[in-house]
């Protein structure tokens, strides 16, 4: 989920440098991000996910489907990562990031999260903790992701929850994946975040395909955050196809476009079907 959060300021740098950003009125609910795929026997429910909306942002055609569901499948299940693991790949043990970003990014970054980070953790912060800190803190939405609390609801409805890759694999590859850079669009994208993830939220809640596939699947994360996975996941969410069946929630952007898990799983013989509103 902290891909999802670094994803989304990348997401809000695409309008760095507009001058203003006027936030827009709710749109119409649209056809849900809600796929069944079945070849002949059990349903496998694919439900596009994003982080900045909480459970009351799934549509009931998405919770009946999970509710009758055996079981829930997700990126990282109800894990919460070790504490040291985490410390290690989100802390700089080299220059800290005063030192590799500009003077004025650091400072911009620094007066940004006053009172919400101390300085001196901000410092030693690894890039795409930095950035996951700053959607995090700038977003439109505070509060539990809906990944989040669809494991909770699973495990008080005593559903099994599966992961499909563990914490220190998805650190990892935000280590890899996330430089200097990428923190410095961020970082001057910061004043028009709210704005931009609150369009993003709008297009998800109309259903708009276009408008979220453009957003979610670009060229600079497709390769690295994206495609790799959606490949590394298909086998074990085949495998629930003859457990019975599953709800399949994961980030939206793992089901968009020629290389989702929705085109995988058609060219693999499945039947996949988007649900109408």
């Amino acid at each position: 989920m902290l891909v999802r959060l670094v994803v989304l300021c990348l997401v809000a740098a695409c309008g760095a440098g507009k001058p203003q950003c006027p936030l827009v009125e709710p749109a119409t609910p649209g056809a849900p991000f809600l796929w069944k795929a079945h070849k002949g026997g059990a349903i496998v429910w694919l439900y596009g996910t994003i982080h900045d909306v909480g459970l009351d942002g799934v549509p009931k055609t998405a919770r009946d489907a999970f509710e009758a569901s055996p079981r829930l499948v997700s990126e990282l299940g109800d894990a919460t990562p070790d504490p040291d693991v985490f410390r290690k790949h989100a802390r700089n043990t080299g220059k800290g990031i005063d030192q590799l970003l500009p003077s004025d990014d650091w400072y911009d970054l620094r007066d940004a999260l006053l009172g919400k980070v101390k300085e001196d953790d901000l410092r030693r912060a690894k890039p795409w903790y930095a950035m996951s800190l700053l959607s995090m803190h700038l977003g439109p939405t505070k509060g539990p992701s809906m990944d989040t609390q669809l494991a909770e609801k699973a495990g008080e409805a005593g559903k099994p929850v599966e992961a499909l890759e563990q914490w220190e694999e998805q650190l990892a590859l935000l280590d890899n994946a996330v430089g200097v850079a990428d923190l410095q669009e961020a970082i001057r994208a910061r004043k028009t975040m709210k704005c931009d993830l609150a369009r993003m939220i709008n297009a998800y809640r109309a259903g708009d395909t276009e408008t979220m596939q453009a957003l979610l699947v670009i060229p600079r994360t497709r390769d690295t955050l994206l495609t790799p996975r959606n490949k590394k996941w298909l086998p074990a969410i085949e495998k629930q196809f003859a457990q019975g069946g599953a709800f399949v929630a994961v980030g939206l952007g793992h089901l968009l476009g020629d290389a989702g898990l929705v085109a995988l799983l058609k060219q693999a013989g499945y039947t996949v079907e988007r649900l109408p509103r």
